[in-house]
C-alpha cells in the first residue's frame, strides 16, 4: 500500500505534527507499505523553522522529523507558497528575495502544490492531520 500524508496544524498549537509522524514511524516499520512523501501545508510548515529551538526539556518535533527523514529517506514537503508567507526559507528562496540567511531545515524541500498533486495521485491512501 502506497501512501502520502499531508500536514496542516500548526506544530505548538495542535498535535497534527505529532500524529503524523507516529503514523509515519508506523508506515516505515512495516516493509510492505511506501510511504511516497510527507506534505507540510498552512500553518504546519512552521514545523521546519531551524530557528525555533524548544527549551531543552520540552520535546522537540523538529529534530525528531530530521531523525526520521535520516532513517526513511522519505521526502518532507513544505509548501513553498506557505513557507514564504510565514518566513520559511531556503538559500535558494532567501537569495530570490534579497533576504539574509536561511531557517528552513536542510531535512525539509521547498515546493510548490504540484507535487502535492503527484502524491496525491500516486497514493492508494492519503491521510491528513489538522
Amino acid at each position: 500500500m502506497k501512501y502520502a500524508l499531508l500536514v496542516t496544524g500548526h506544530p505548538t498549537q495542535s498535535k497534527a505534527c505529532h500524529s503524523a509522524l507516529a503514523f509515519a514511524k508506523c508506515i516505515h516499520a512495516h516493509p510492505e507499505h511506501e510511504l511516497l512523501g510527507i506534505f507540510f501545508y498552512e500553518e504546519s510548515v512552521a514545523v521546519a523553522n531551524c530557528f525555533a529551538n524548544p527549551p531543552r526539556d520540552e520535546y522537540n518535533l523538529l529534530a525528531q522529523w530530521e531523525d526520521f527523514h535520516k532513517t526513511a529517506t522519505c521526502p518532507l514537503y513544505i509548501c513553498i507558497a506557505a513557507g514564504i508567507r510565514r518566513g520559511i526559507l531556503n538559500e535558494a528562496e532567501s537569495k530570490r528575495h534579497e533576504l539574509d540567511g536561511q531557517n528552513c531545515s536542510n531535512s525539509f524541500q521547498l515546493e510548490g502544490l504540484g507535487t502535492w498533486v503527484e502524491l496525491n495521485s500516486q497514493a492508494d491512501k492519503v491521510v491528513q492531520f489538522r
